[in-house]
């Protein structure tokens, strides 16, 4: 068995245990049911696609996480601060036992989404070198952390050039999506752009033609400038210029 194999069946194991604390946690602290399933699943993923090797060999994970629910939902979870301590904790040591480590402790951040139904949740993560877990972050510290990436656009079809200037950008087949993409390959929701600290976030919301980054079918991803996007076959690439580009207006495109 090779390393990469090695550490995806590692990190499925990871995923089941996880799955297993957050159903005993939330047996003993909260009332409403949290989704064990979805939030082992989607951190095992950010583990799995996101993590890097160092020059040591070692494999170095994402270790800042945040955790988007609706306004009302996240409202609930941010009053579970045991649990979401506990649960940072189980992660570390699950994903240390994996053969991961972290430039500093996980820390689980809870932030609002208005485009999220309620009881559903997002979960992004990335890197940081602050030890996050010592001193905290204030709300708005982590409202902070939503920065919008500097002069950022999406070039699509080779042709069209779509600026990126808001904290949230839909992109699907229905005609309310910022970048409406009329194709029938194409989901009425197929992938939505997050802003997350000055990075783009790409999210696949359960398209049935997928999602990819250069070559690799993603949840999630974290994109960096020059990335090729394909949504169902239709091509995207991802970059940020030196100066501005333009602000995001709403563009719809016609397949032929």
């Amino acid at each position: 068995m090779n390393a990469r194999s090695f550490l995806k069946d590692q990190l499925v194991r990871l995923e089941q245990r996880l799955k297993a604390f957050i159903e005993g946690s939330t047996t003993r602290f909260m009332a409403s049911e949290m989704d064990s399933q979805e939030i082992a699943a989607q951190l095992r993923q950010i583990l799995q696609e996101n993590h890097q090797v160092l020059e040591d060999g070692r494999l170095l994970a994402p270790n800042y996480f945040l955790l988007a629910a609706s306004p009302l939902y996240a409202d609930k979870l941010r009053k579970e601060q045991r649990l979401l301590k506990e649960l940072e904790d189980e992660l570390e040591r699950l994903a240390r036992e994996a053969g991961l480590t972290f430039a500093a402790p996980p820390v689980i951040k809870i932030v609002e989404d208005e485009e999220i139904p309620y009881h559903q949740i997002s979960i992004s993560g990335y890197f940081s070198q602050e030890n996050t877990a010592t001193h905290g972050i204030s709300e708005q510290e982590a409202t902070n952390s939503l920065e919008i990436p500097q002069n950022a656009f999406l070039i699509v079809n080779g042709v069209h050039i779509f600026p990126l200037d808001k904290a949230i950008i839909n992109i699907g087949r229905h005609p309310d999506n910022h970048l409406v993409l009329d194709d029938p390959r194409v989901s009425r929701q197929h992938a939505q752009l997050r802003a997350v600290r000055g990075q783009y976030m790409l999210f696949d919301l359960g398209s049935a033609g997928g999602t990819m980054v250069n070559n690799q079918r993603v949840r999630q991803a974290i994109l960096s400038s020059g990335d090729v996007i394909s949504l169902a076959g239709i091509p995207l690439v991802y970059g940020q210029d030196s100066y501005p580009i333009g602000k995001t207006q709403k563009l719809t495109l016609t397949s032929h």
